[in-house]
């Protein structure tokens, strides 16, 4: 897929989606149990905001795979262990 949904509200009911060249650069914070936070910054100047995203390690690294190589370095270089 070339884009990321996300459903939220009450019930699911609002959806948002973005397609993953128009990233720009992404940031991260990890919470307790595996869970973390992520703003995508997109390139109208817009910030799309995902909280409390489980398996976030795992969903990470598939969203780098799919962004464009300069995000991916970009990000790599900000979280080196």
């Amino acid at each position: 897929s070339r884009r990321i949904r996300v459903q939220s509200g009450v019930g699911g009911n609002d959806m948002a989606e973005i397609v993953y060249s128009d990233i720009t650069e992404i940031r991260t914070a990890k919470r307790l149990f595996g869970d973390g936070d992520m703003v995508l910054q997109l390139r109208d100047g817009a910030k799309f905001e995902v909280r409390n995203i489980p398996e976030f390690n795992e969903a990470v690294e598939f969203i780098l795979k799919q962004c464009d190589k300069d995000v991916v370095e970009a990000y790599r270089q900000k979280h080196i262990a």
